[in-house]
């Protein structure tokens, strides 16, 4: 009887790990093509993402918990004492699933925001003319807010309002975007996390020198207060 539970319970839990992956390519796709499907609407897209991410949860990693107790466990404890570490392959996994689930949620944020950023900073690629001599004005491209803008020719002060999904890109996107750049030291901080609070608090730190410089190479204007948000982040994080 042992050995026969075993392999049901062993060959449920691979099956809902290949569910698993396979949700995931999935989902990234699914993400990235609703981005187009709903004209670039980066908000409704997160929606699709987060939707997503629940329903994983719901009919993946919650079943392992719900067939572990409803139909395993009653098996495996009336037939041995085995059933506890049977118990622990169960819970196992699905500690893994949860960290695959929060990588998965870092890099399609990224992607996301990178197909977003593609598209929106198109949008200012025009020229734009002073209100009131028309001549050519300088408009800052990488600056996602409303500018006062002076004419070189005659002085007029001209207030450039962005289009609402250009200045969108200064929010979440080029956050996330930074955040993807620095995957390779987020993943070390996040494999710090058990080890020693030193070797930790480097890493976090790298993590953190790598975020903001890549965010500043998309908002140059926030350059002068780099370490400022490094601290305030860190702080936040310690909480």
């Amino acid at each position: 009887m042992k050995e026969q539970l075993v392999v049901r319970w062993d060959a449920f839990l691979a099956k809902i790990d290949a569910r698993f992956n396979e949700s995931l390519t999935y989902g990234e796709d699914a993400v990235l093509n609703s981005l187009e499907d709903n004209d670039y609407d980066y908000y409704g897209a997160f929606r699709t993402l987060k939707a997503i991410q629940s329903q994983v949860y719901n009919d993946l990693i919650q079943k392992i918990s719900d067939t572990w107790q409803q139909q395993v466990a009653p098996l495996m404890r009336a037939d041995g004492i085995y059933w506890a570490e049977e118990s622990y392959k169960g819970h196992q996994l699905a500690e893994s699933m949860h960290e695959r689930m929060q990588l998965w949620l870092f890099v399609t944020e990224g992607k996301l925001s990178l197909k977003y950023y593609d598209h929106a900073i198109q949008l200012i690629n025009r020229n734009f003319f002073c209100t009131q001599c028309n001549s050519p004005l300088q408009v800052k491209r990488d600056f996602f807010m409303a500018q006062y803008v002076t004419c070189n020719y005659c002085n007029a002060v001209n207030t450039f309002e962005p289009e609402t999904k250009y200045a969108a890109i200064g929010w979440n996107v080029v956050n996330n975007i930074a955040a993807l750049y620095s995957l390779n030291e987020y993943k070390e901080m996040i494999a710090a996390e058990n080890k020693d609070a030193g070797i930790y608090k480097k890493a976090q730190r790298t993590y953190y020198e790598k975020y903001f410089d890549e965010r500043i190479k998309l908002m140059p204007h926030t350059a002068s207060t780099k370490e400022h948000d490094i601290e305030l982040e860190i702080k936040k994080q310690s909480k």
